[in-house]
């Protein structure tokens, strides 16, 4: 899949930084890269992405270089801020409003103690139970949330977590419960708070000599 030009994450490999020095990466390896996440509602929020321009990483989390990137990135996140969840948005076209405004596919490490488990039944959605490797054949070509809870595991390891299919597309679901859980939902879109302060104390933070 190729990009239409106006792809940010696109840009970013190569070497265009919209948002200056937020944008350079945290880590990288071949494939992958990772960077500090604009519209954080924490301090710690990353985002791992592939250089390769595609709509979801359903079929990317067994790749090697996904592990070795995220083996990097998580025991810097966890020496850091602590215990780490895990959530992708999945969209499976361009323009889908369940990528959040970024036609590229990436996965959220979100450093959170507890648990979102229960916000989420309370939304009265059906989740199963889901490994990360196992997202393309339960997704099945649909859009989908992903979920897991990472806790202190400085190694993907094919992480368990839930998976609910969307019959319809819906934006930025994980952090409006974030939002939610701070006490804070007015703050949620990224769009219009893209808390760039926050991104850049994340990247000095995790930055060399940590990587």
């Amino acid at each position: 899949m190729e990009s239409n030009g106006l792809c940010r994450f696109c840009d970013i490999v190569k070497g265009k930084f919209h948002y200056g020095d937020i944008d350079k990466p945290i880590a990288h390896n071949e494939e992958f890269y990772a960077i500090a996440s604009i519209g954080a509602l924490v301090e710690g929020w990353t985002l791992i992405i592939p250089y390769k321009h595609q709509l979801s990483m359903r079929k990317t989390y067994v790749n090697p270089l996904f592990l070795n990137l995220a083996g990097k990135v998580l025991p810097s996140l966890i020496e850091k801020y602590g215990s780490v969840i895990a959530f992708e948005h999945g969209a499976n076209k361009e323009e889908s409003i369940t990528a959040c405004g970024t036609d590229h596919a990436h996965i959220h490490l979100v450093p959170w103690e507890g648990s979102l488990f229960y916000k989420r039944n309370n939304y009265g959605m059906k989740w199963d139970q889901c490994r990360a490797s196992e997202i393309a054949d339960k997704a099945n070509g649909k859009e989908y949330l992903f979920y897991a809870e990472l806790g202190g595991k400085e190694s993907w390891e094919d992480p368990l977590g839930v998976i609910h299919i969307l019959e319809n597309p819906t934006s930025q679901f994980f952090r409006k419960i974030i939002a939610e859980q701070l006490g804070r939902p007015e703050v949620s879109d990224y769009k219009i708070h893209p808390r760039l302060s926050v991104a850049r104390q994340t990247r000095n933070t995790l930055v060399a000599p940590s990587f």
